[in-house]
C-alpha cells in the first residue's frame, strides 16, 4: 500500500511552525495567519548543485570562509540562487524548503551574507549564513 498526497514537492511544518527536514534554522516561520514572515537571519544552509555552478566551473575552487555572498534578486534558470558579492557568480541553488524568500525578497527584503563552510571533498560543498 501506498501513501496519497497532494502530489506536490513541500516541506512539512509542524504544528509547532517549526520547518522539517533541513540544515539550518528558520526563525519566525508559521503564526497560523496564513502569511509567511521573513526571517531576519537563516544559518547553516547547505547550497545545492555547487559542481556545477558557475563560480565553480570558472574557478575549479570554492570561495573560502567569510566571502560574501546573496540571493540572487532574480530566479536563475528557474530557481532561487546564492552568488558571491565580488564576481556576481552562481554559487548554488538554494535548497527548495526556502522557495518562500521569494515573496520576502518581492516585499523588498535583501539576503546578504557570508561562506561559513566550503570545500571539494567528497563532493565540491558550500554552507552560508544569510541576513536580510
Amino acid at each position: 500500500m501506498g501513501s496519497s498526497g497532494s502530489g506536490k514537492f513541500g516541506t512539512y511544518r509542524g504544528g509547532n511552525g517549526q520547518t522539517t527536514g533541513g540544515v539550518g534554522t528558520e526563525s519566525g516561520i508559521g503564526g497560523g495567519t496564513g502569511e509567511i514572515e521573513c526571517p531576519s537571519v537563516i544559518e547553516n544552509i547547505r547550497l545545492e548543485d555547487v559542481a556545477t555552478s558557475d563560480y565553480y566551473v570558472n574557478h575549479q575552487s570554492l570561495p573560502s570562509h567569510g566571502e560574501s555572498v546573496e540571493i540572487n534578486k532574480n530566479i536563475y534558470k528557474g530557481r532561487l540562487v546564492v552568488t558571491v558579492t565580488s564576481t556576481s557568480e552562481v554559487l548554488g541553488n538554494l535548497p527548495t524548503q526556502y522557495n518562500y524568500l521569494i515573496n520576502c525578497i518581492k516585499k523588498g527584503m535583501q539576503y546578504t551574507g557570508t561562506v561559513v563552510a566550503s570545500g571539494i571533498i567528497p563532493i565540491p560543498f558550500a554552507v552560508v549564513t544569510l541576513r536580510a
